[in-house]
């Protein structure tokens, strides 16, 4: 079973393109998405049979802490991270079925490098979307405490035991796209920037921590009216043909 995992605070928009992603698969059989929400001034509700959203009231001290909640609320042995900022076309069960083997710890992809609105690249994409199995989470002692950079220290020991696979598709097959440029429209059609965990760095003691600087970014933006509070119900929606856009950028290349 694959358990897409996404965790999110306060990103409605790119959520649900997320979403969307999830329900526009080929396959999704033996598949479930597990949604983690910890912002306190949003109830997430949708109603779907394979969608499990859990809405906590108080936001996670650290990353990690939320990335392991989220992990022991999947019920697969397959856990693929699908970012609440990334989208993710409508093979990418299919591929990871593929290329996700028995004795895989760890995967990674070359996916498309997305700078809104267009994408620049099709090249390996890092953490991004990494894909791993219950067992490895387990045997690393789980995501470690900690917040900018605990993927990295995450997948790195996971690494160490072997069992990683590069996932190399055909670029006319490539399923993942990851969203650098990132931005998404707030209630009144703003275009609105949020931080980027990837390029934030390390946490150090010398500053507040990425939760820190994010929750006051977003708080700045609830005060102002911008992102919507209470409960929501999410419209699945992409805001773009991405599958459209692989195909132009693709002949492009040719």
């Amino acid at each position: 079973m694959i358990s897409w995992k996404t965790t999110t605070m306060a990103r409605v928009s790119t959520l649900e393109e997320t979403l969307f992603s999830f329900l526009n698969q080929n396959d999704l059989s033996d598949t479930e998405m597990v949604i983690v929400n910890d912002y306190p001034h949003q109830t997430l509700i949708f109603k779907h049979p394979q969608v499990r959203i859990f809405n906590i009231k108080e936001p996670f001290k650290t990353i990690g802490e939320k990335e392991n909640f989220a992990v022991e609320q999947c019920k697969g042995e397959i856990i693929a991270v699908t970012d609440d900022d990334d989208t993710y076309l409508s093979n990418h069960n299919s591929n990871i079925r593929k290329y996700f083997k028995e004795d895989t710890n760890i995967l990674h992809w070359k996916g498309c490098f997305y700078n809104e609105p267009n994408i620049t690249s099709i090249e390996f994409i890092g953490n991004s979307g990494m894909v791993y199995s219950r067992k490895a989470w387990e045997k690393v002692g789980k995501h470690p405490v900690w917040n900018a950079g605990g993927d990295t220290m995450f997948s790195n020991k996971v690494h160490k035991l072997g069992g990683m696979v590069i996932a190399e598709p055909p670029n006319s097959e490539v399923s993942a796209f990851y969203r650098w440029k990132l931005s998404y429209e707030g209630l009144n059609g703003e275009d609105v920037g949020i931080f980027h965990q990837s390029g934030e760095g390390t946490d150090t003691l010398d500053k507040p921590s990425i939760i820190q600087r994010h929750s006051l970014h977003i708080e700045s933006l609830r005060l102002k009216g911008i992102i919507p509070t209470g409960e929501i119900k999410l419209k699945p929606r992409w805001v773009r043909p991405y599958d459209k856009m692989l195909q132009d950028f693709n002949n492009k290349e040719k």
